[in-house]
Formats: C-alpha cells, structure tokens, sequence
C-alpha cells in the first residue's frame, strides 16, 4: 500500500496531539509566554513592509485561500482517480473535508479573536489559521501519494523543498497581513499535522475492505 500500516504512527499521533493541546490550552487561558512569543514574531515578521514583500505576502495568502485548498484537492484527485489511485483519491478528498471540519471545531471552541487592524474579508475566529491548516494538507498529500510515485529524485526533492518554502510563507503572509498570531499558524500545524496521521490509520484500515468490496474501486491501486 502507498499509506502503510506503521507502528509509530501512533506515537505521531500521541505527540502532535500534546503538542496542540498544550498551544490551544495555551491560547485560551490567553498565557503570557505565548503573548510573548507573538509579539516577538509579529515584529520581526512585520519589521519591513511593501515592495516585493509585499507582493509575495498577497500572493502567498491568495493561493492558500481553503477555497483553493479544495480546488487543488479535486484537481489530485481527478488524476490520481484517472490512473487508478482511485483509492488515494477519495482519502485525499476524505483528508482535507476531515482537516476542514477539525479546523472549524477548533475556532469554535477556542474562539480567539483575531488581531486588530485585520482585513474586513478575514471573517471568523483566529485560531487556527484555516489557510495554513488547508495548505498544510495539501501539502501532505503530495508527499504522501504524489512524490513517492514520481520517478525522478531531483523533482521529488525539489517539489519537497519547494512545498516546505511556500508553506512557510503562508505561515508568514497570515501573520504579515494581520489576519492571525503567529501561534494561530503554529497552531494550525500541530493540529493539521495529527489530523492526517490520524486520516493515514482510516486509510490503513478501510482502504483493503473498499478494494474488496466496492466496484467502483475494484481495480485501483492499494
């Protein structure tokens, strides 16, 4: 199978769990150390504005819309469906729906109001950041079924590369443009991190009874 049963992967589990728990705890008895720590962040990620970086910022914060999330998603999907990873394709579709729903159960139970001087268009909760959660599974989708599956190394680690990058600017556009904290975004990542190893378990266990069971998927790869 390309998601494999993993014995670690409970421990992955276990930690990226704590990890989250310990930041939306943190976030919700509104701690000193993370006010701290964010308004570190905000200065050194705000020191300089316009020009370039400014440009990159909008970008960045523009193609990690969940929208577009969703769009990148069904486009996977589409061809991973077209050459019979029709099984990795209804997970990947699964993943990210699952990753939007854990979002959205977060904002409403912490419900942190988002900084002041945010755009009117960032409606909502601030934590945790819905964009760099959504691009964080898209991300994880690509190297879990796409990478592993491409031929040559040096486009596997520079799609590897490429992904860490704009995952971190995102991270940085959300926190530039005043739309989130930056623990929102870090948030986000522990959260979105333990919601796809959790996703990975559901493949692991479903994906062989579909094959056997469901024609639509009966010749797909496991």
């Amino acid at each position: 199978m390309i998601i494999d049963k993993d014995y670690t992967r409970g421990f992955r589990i276990f930690g990226g769990a704590v990890l989250s728990l310990i930041v939306t705890l943190s976030v919700m008895i509104d701690s000193g150390y993370l006010r701290f720590l964010d308004s570190v962040m905000i200065g050194a990620i705000q020191k300089s504005d316009g020009g370039i970086k400014d440009a990159l910022m909008h970008l960045s914060t523009t193609l990690a819309s969940p929208k577009f999330d969703i769009i990148y998603v069904l486009i996977m999907a589409f061809f991973m469906w077209g050459f019979k990873f029709k099984l990795q394709a209804l997970w990947a579709i699964f993943t990210i729906i699952g990753g939007d729903v854990v979002g959205f159960v977060f904002k409403e139970i912490v419900r942190r109001a988002r900084p002041t001087l945010h755009s009117a268009s960032d409606t909502g909760f601030s934590f945790p950041s819905g964009h760099v959660l959504g691009i964080f599974i898209v991300i994880s989708i690509i190297w879990i079924i796409i990478i592993p599956v491409m031929k040559s190394d040096r486009w596997r680690i520079a799609i590897q590369i490429l992904s860490v990058i704009f995952l971190l600017m995102v991270m940085m556009s959300r926190v530039y443009l005043n739309a989130h904290y930056p623990t929102d975004t870090i948030g986000a990542v522990l959260i979105a991190y333990t919601w796809v190893q959790i996703s990975e378990i559901f493949y692991v266990k479903y994906a062989p009874r579909l094959k056997q069971n469901w024609r639509p998927v009966l010749h797909s790869y496991l």
